[in-house]
């Protein structure tokens, strides 16, 4: 009985202040409005879908196996390179290279000479940066601008920082591997060198002719049986070299090129436009919340001063 005769009071109360309470929230419906309008900015959203690619398929052993692949390679990369995908995304190479490329504090509208400027502007940015994993395992990238079109080349920007990122430790690798035979090469070819002027001197010494059969082998004549062995025997070794020699160049040259291939180790699913359309604020939210809000508060307020006016003569 307490209880309905506390409800009824509270409605006869409301009831009371039914006006007021009206006025204030058609009132912070209009503010709410106006405000979503002309003071909120305007957010457009440009995302971009890409899934890793087998960084596998440029591999030395791949792109030049003349006896084909024994087992056939993936043409996408794994849970793993998605991983790394998400890491490079979200990691401080991607963000700081942004806003520092596109100069987000001054398009953000932050003094430069504030204390802590730089966070600041990396918060701002962050709000509108989001990298995901959706739930087919491809990477999703999103960036809120107030300008559509900043908004689609910022994300085209970061995918590309994110496929640069991404493959350089493997073209690192390639060019440390090509660099290394280019080092054996040149020691290859000085001692090839060294045995050709061996020949040469050996062949003066001792009237070392050389002739070919009708069969185009070699036949070695000279002064004496001894200088014509000795002759035979460094001609082996230095053909022996001149195939390890062409086999390091060999290596050399498919590592380089397998490093300037210019393969992307990201395949881009879905490429960022600009938006037509702005994504937030939703103006109907935004007046809905302060509606709710501001009904909340009239009917506590209310209540508040009904009290008060009760205890007020007693005080």
């Amino acid at each position: 009985m307490e209880a309905t005769y506390n409800l009824v009071h509270i409605l006869k109360i409301w009831i009371k202040w039914k006006w007021y309470i009206l006025a204030a929230i058609l009132l912070s419906a209009i503010i709410s409005a106006l405000v979503s309008v002309f003071v909120m900015d305007e957010y457009f959203l440009s995302r971009s879908v890409i899934y890793p690619i087998n960084q596998s398929i440029t591999d030395r052993s791949h792109l030049f196996n003349e006896k084909g692949s024994e087992s056939e390679l993936e043409y996408y990369g794994t849970k793993n390179d998605v991983n790394r995908l998400l890491e490079i995304a979200g990691s401080a190479q991607i963000t700081d290279f942004l806003i520092s490329y596109y100069h987000l504090a001054d398009h953000y509208k932050v003094n430069k000479n504030s204390s802590y400027w730089k966070t600041k502007v990396k918060k701002k940015f962050l709000k509108n940066y989001k990298v995901i994993k959706t739930e087919r395992e491809a990477v999703e990238v999103t960036i809120f601008d107030t300008n559509p079109d900043s908004a689609a080349i910022m994300v085209n920007m970061a995918v590309e920082k994110i496929d640069e990122i991404n493959k350089m430790p493997v073209v690192k690798n390639k060019l440390r591997i090509a660099e290394r035979f280019n080092e054996d090469v040149l020691d290859k070819k000085i001692e090839l060198d060294s045995l050709t002027d061996k020949l040469n001197l050996l062949g003066k010494d001792y009237g070392i002719t050389l002739k070919a059969d009708d069969k185009g082998n070699s036949i070695i004549n000279g002064a004496s049986a001894e200088g014509v062995e000795k002759y035979k025997l460094l001609q082996q070794i230095q053909q022996s070299r001149l195939i390890d020699y062409n086999k390091l160049v060999m290596l050399k040259d498919q590592y380089s090129l397998s490093a300037k291939e210019n393969v992307p180790s990201v395949y881009i699913v879905e490429e960022p436009y600009p938006a037509e359309r702005r994504e937030k604020p939703v103006r109907s939210l935004v007046v809905l919340s302060a509606v709710l809000i501001t009904t909340v508060l009239s009917l506590i307020m209310v209540l508040l001063i009904e009290k008060w006016n009760e205890i007020r003569p007693q005080l």
